[in-house]
Parts: structure tokens; sequence; C-alpha cells
């Protein structure tokens, strides 16, 4: 995280800077905040990239349709916690939310999904990117996709974020009774193991790094959820936990072969 947001950050919600890390701990770690923000109640925002080439499977896919993307056979995998289609996560920036639940409120929560991609796409326009949430787009300058496809990027919700045709964002949730985890990639650029799927560098003339986006992201972010940010890192407690979720459920193949 650059020293200019750091400077004006407000200490209130935690934010968890960009760092990479392996497949079952990235997974591992989201799931120890999701905790803590369900015991606590106050959000957390993480951003993260991922030490490897990974394949992250929404929970309820099947490990053999795999089979449908050859090109990314032999990258690692890990299944998230998040439903969806399969994430090839490389040249891209992955972020989580927690956020407390109001009492009562039963359902996803459409409004952060509104707010998050809302929040990037102010973010991507200060590098001249336009994205539009693919709700707003005439199905007719687009193109053609399957809700069934293998991978997110080929699928398409109402709020995916869409840049000359080709999604860019997608999130998805998990939502206990009293807080909501929300995963989200933006893909920067394609993949080798991913080439059909382009970036927001392959779509536009300018140059973005991780760091960059990180940065305007969350500072939109805190303004979508009239909130501020304190730069801060995971906890002791959180950790471990991490540590014991990773070893028991993420990096364990009967969680990977499940479905």
């Amino acid at each position: 995280m650059s020293e200019k947001l750091v400077g004006r950050l407000i200490p209130l919600c935690p934010l968890i800077p960009l760092c990479p890390g392996q497949a079952a701990e990235n997974m591992a770690i989201d799931q120890a905040l999701f905790e803590s923000v369900e015991s606590e109640q106050v959000p957390i925002l993480r951003l993260y990239q991922w030490a490897e080439p990974t394949l992250s499977l929404g929970y309820f896919q099947k490990v053999a349709d795999r089979n449908q993307h050859p090109e990314s056979a032999g990258v690692t995998c890990v299944r998230r916690s998040t439903g969806g289609g399969g994430i090839l996560h490389h040249h891209e920036m992955t972020y989580s939310i927690a956020m407390p639940v109001p009492a009562g409120q039963t359902g996803p929560r459409l409004d952060l999904y509104v707010r998050t991609h809302r929040a990037a796409i102010k973010a991507l326009a200060q590098f001249g990117v336009r994205a539009e949430p693919f709700r707003n787009l005439d199905p007719s300058r687009h193109q053609s996709h399957s809700e069934e496809s293998f991978l997110c990027f080929q699928r398409r919700t109402p709020e995916d974020l869409i840049v000359s045709g080709y999604k860019v964002l997608g999130s998805a949730q998990r939502k206990s009774r009293r807080a909501v985890l929300q995963h989200g990639s933006l893909l920067l650029r394609a993949s080798p193991w991913a080439p059909q799927l382009p970036g927001v560098c392959d779509l536009g003339s300018r140059e973005i790094t991780a760091n960059d986006f990180a940065d305007e992201f969350a500072s939109w972010i805190a303004t979508e959820l009239s909130t501020s940010w304190r730069a801060s890192q995971i906890t002791a407690v959180e950790r471990e936990r991490a540590q014991r979720v990773a070893v028991e459920r993420f990096d364990r193949d009967d969680w990977l072969l499940r479905r």
C-alpha cells in the first residue's frame, strides 16, 4: 500500500494491505477474518494476490468439471467457501470483505455487490478504464456467454463489471447469521493458463499494477460504505486460527474432492 493512502486513513476498520499467499492460506485467512467479524461486528477489507497460479473452484463446483478447461490442468487447485465458477488467479487482484449482517436480514447482501463494484468502477476510471455493470448493457453489444460455463469470467450476473464486452470483475458471497464474506477478483492481464480471458490492461492502453488499483479501490470502498480504513495486519489469534483452518479444511483432499 502506498504512503499516500496510509497517510489519509482514519483509524476505524482494519484493512489488510495487498500481499501474496498460498492457495489454502489465502482461503483460510479469509475464513478467520470472517469469523472475527462474526464475533466483533467490525468490517474487515483484505486485498491479496496468489503466490503461484491457482485455480479456485466455487463451493458447489465439481472437481471433474476441471476437464472443461484443459489450459489450467497443471496449476494448483483449491475450493473456495463462496459460490460461483472457477477462477484462474494469476495476473489479477483478489479482495475479500467481511461485513456484519444487520439483525433480521436474510438473503444475499445485494447492496454489498452494488457498492463494492461501484467502487471498482470509480477506481478503474482513475486509470482511464470505463467499466459498466452487466445489467446496464444491451445484450447485442457483448460476446455470447453461458451461465453454466466452468470459468467465472465466462459467466454473467447483473453486477459483474464489463470492459469492451469482457467481464473483468466478479464477486461471490457466503453469509451467516451475523456476517457476510464477499470474494471478488479483478483481471489485470490474460494468463497463459486462461488465455481466453483478457484483463483491463489487455483491453486498455494503460498499464495498471495491482498496487495502484488496490489503493484506489480501498479508498473508493471506504467512500461507498461511509467508513474509513486503518492499515492493519492479521492478529495473532486470526493467524493461528487460519493455520488450523488451512490444515483442517482448505489443504485437505476431502475438502477439494467433496463434489
